[in-house]
């Protein structure tokens, strides 16, 4: 994917695969993104709120700059909402907050953008 903005902005997009969540939720998702991911059934439905998730923190990461070197663990995605959302992330030392919404993907993906907070919503996907 390739998102095109006059302001910062960020997308990420994840194959929907089948994701060992419980073994690597500890390191990539925050305590309450954690709760809600484990909540849903083993299975397609986990591993699909775990991309969610992590497409809404590669999205940030990129929007700010930085990619992942922001600990996991602290950026909270809001996993339990449909979005848009708010996510604040430290990574540039600074708190920033961006919009982040999911983004229209192709079958069997997954994606998000984010922008940041305060600037126009209006996001056009266009498939290539």
């Amino acid at each position: 994917m390739l998102a095109v903005s006059p302001h910062h902005v960020g997308i990420d997009a994840e194959p929907v695969r089948e994701v060992p969540v419980a073994e690597i939720a500890g390191v990539a998702l925050t305590p309450l993104e954690r709760d809600t991911v484990l909540a849903e059934p083993a299975g397609p439905g986990r591993s699909l709120a775990f991309l969610r998730c992590w497409t809404r923190k590669e999205a940030v990461l990129k929007a700010a700059g930085v990619g992942i070197t922001d600990e996991l663990t602290r950026l909270e995605t809001h996993a339990g909402t449909p979005g848009p959302v708010e996510v604040t992330t430290l990574a540039l030392g600074t708190p920033s907050t961006w919009w982040v919404a999911d983004a229209e993907a192709p079958p069997g993906w997954t994606a998000a953008v984010a922008l940041p907070s305060g600037v126009g919503r209006n996001v056009v996907v266009r498939p290539f």
